[in-house]
């Protein structure tokens, strides 16, 4: 996916040890290069067998398209977070965590009002990243709408202890 500067986790390490996405949703995602995950760099392992390679960054998009996947999200919503997270026109899953990563964001907020009577034009959802104590004042600011909460802060940082239990917190 990315050049792989740094440390780099097989598919294995990515579906039971970091993220916990499933091999065959991984395997969807890289393969249908879904919100801009691109398939991996393949290198050859020690008994001759080849494996998918995946930078730190891979990882932490793999993550972000997880978790927006389990919380519910169908593909086009997925898209549109990520390009909004990632202020492009193209959804890219990598650079949208990058950009959660460097803001330290805790929560990724989703607010879209309900759908009203005939003749009222919808709303697009807002999309915004955000700390933990932004929640309260969204949720009083937005007491007719449908809110999305999606705790990535807490995620990035589980995965960021596991990758230093894989490879080692020096090998950062």
């Amino acid at each position: 996916m990315s050049n792989l500067p740094g440390r780099t986790f097989g598919s294995s390490e990515v579906t039971d040890l970091l993220v916990g996405i499933t091999p065959i949703y991984l395997n969807t995602f890289v393969q249908r290069k879904l919100y801009g995950l691109k398939k991996p760099e393949v290198r050859e392992g020690e008994r001759g067998d080849k494996q998918r390679v995946f930078s730190e960054a891979d990882v932490f998009g793999i993550a972000l398209v997880w978790m927006l996947f389990e919380s519910g999200l169908r593909s086009d919503p997925i898209r549109r977070i990520l390009k909004v997270l990632a202020g492009t026109k193209k959804d890219d899953a990598v650079l949208a965590a990058k950009a959660l990563l460097k803001s330290e964001a805790e929560y990724i907020l989703v607010v879209r009002e309900p759908r009203r009577p005939k003749g009222k034009t919808e709303v697009d959802p807002k999309i915004s990243s955000v700390a933990k104590t932004d929640l309260g004042p969204a949720i009083a600011n937005n007491p007719t709408a449908n809110l999305l909460m999606i705790p990535v802060g807490q995620k990035f940082e589980d995965i960021r202890k596991r990758m230093d239990v894989v490879c080692g917190p020096e090998a950062r």
